[in-house]
């Protein structure tokens, strides 16, 4: 397995190393959603990525697997806009840095001939030139034909306007337009495969929402449940955690969009966590011998309920998986969405939730 994302990588090196950053961004994805803890990926990774912010972040996550990588130090100083920083880093592990041009060289040393540079050709030199050449027709045919009518309408006299004669319409006296009404977007209950988030609806604030306005919507208190923990082997209630960022998750083993978002939420868990973030994943609809041996094969640190009897998925209308809610410490929801959420998306919410810039 190591050996196979070995080369992986190598082959995603390589795709940087000819300009293909969309497609190594691709290979990537797939690379870190089985391996999140590859400090490798997430130092490549900062290479595809066109948001500055989102390199540091990824950056920082190579820190954090390797304290010790002077390269990860010295991009991270040159993304934040340091001074003292070096002027190039390679992604190529292994890959010295190319000389810094403001330092002189030394004196009676003669590059070698891998070193001499190789004298580039003018690609498409032609092209360009034709290009210029028909431009400059073009602009040459508009001013001789500009030209030509202004010589025509100086020697054509002008012709008197005709008055134009209008018919006028009356309206019978009862008459008054009618509006029409547009029909609704019809909404499918059910998640897709492409990644699509829901709009954001801001709740309600906490002093205005009365505590007997109880129900799975944003802007309203959180209805409270009690399910087996199954991995503390204890019940756990929602309101035990009052007071805390809560994320409900309900999924299933055999959803695939679940098992898809499952790398995405344990590093959002294992980041956050220290924050204060609290995850109850409530597996839906199986037994609990299903879902330990679906965990074991997961990575999936954080608490698990199991709801075979379909109490809480009912409380809250849950009809497609993933189902996420998000509920601030006053016990309100504030977000809602039902099918995959992408890891920046994501990360978004979290931190508003928790108040972190």
């Amino acid at each position: 397995m190591a050996e196979q994302n070995g080369n992986a990588l190598q082959n995603v090196e390589q795709l940087l190393r000819e300009g293909k950053k969309q497609e190594a961004l691709s290979f990537l994805t797939d690379h870190l959603r089985q391996q999140p803890n590859s400090a490798h990926g997430w130092w490549l990774l900062s290479f595809t990525l066109p948001d500055v912010k989102k390199k540091i972040e990824c950056v920082e996550r190579v820190l954090q697997f390797d304290p010790n990588s002077a390269p990860a130090r010295a991009r991270l100083e040159k993304l934040k806009g340091n001074g003292n920083t070096p002027a190039f880093v390679s992604p190529f592990v292994g890959e010295a840095a190319p000389p810094n041009p403001a330092q002189p060289a030394k004196q009676n040393e003669q590059p070698s001939a891998a070193q001499r540079p190789v004298p580039r050709r003018k690609k498409n030199s032609s092209i360009f030139q034709y290009a210029a050449l028909g431009v400059m027709g073009c602009l040459l045919v508009g001013v001789l034909g500009f030209a030509a009518v202004v010589i025509v309408q100086s020697r054509v006299p002008a012709q008197p306007l005709q008055p134009v004669s209008f018919t006028q319409i009356s309206l019978p006296p009862t008459w008054t337009p009618t509006p029409t009404v547009a029909g609704l977007a019809t909404q499918l209950p059910f998640s897709s495969a492409s990644l699509q988030a829901t709009p954001t609806l801001t709740a309600t604030p906490t002093n205005a929402v009365p505590r007997s306005q109880i129900g799975p919507a944003v802007g309203s208190y959180a209805p409270d449940f009690t399910l087996l923990d199954i991995n503390k082997n204890v019940t756990t209630r929602l309101s035990d955690y009052e007071g805390q960022a809560v994320i409900v998750y309900f999924w299933t083993t055999w959803c695939p969009f679940c098992e898809a978002q499952m790398p995405t939420v344990e590093m959002l868990y294992q980041r956050y966590k220290d924050e204060g973030l609290v995850i109850l994943a409530v597996d839906v609809g199986e037994s609990v011998a299903y879902a330990l041996d679906y965990q074991a094969g997961h990575p999936m640190s954080y608490s698990i309920l199991d709801d075979a009897g379909r109490v809480a998925s009912s409380q809250y209308l849950v009809t497609a998986y993933p189902t996420y809610y998000f509920v601030d410490p006053s016990g309100l929801i504030s977000f809602i969405q039902i099918g995959i959420l992408d890891y920046w998306g994501f990360d978004a919410k979290v931190k508003t939730m928790l108040g972190l810039p």
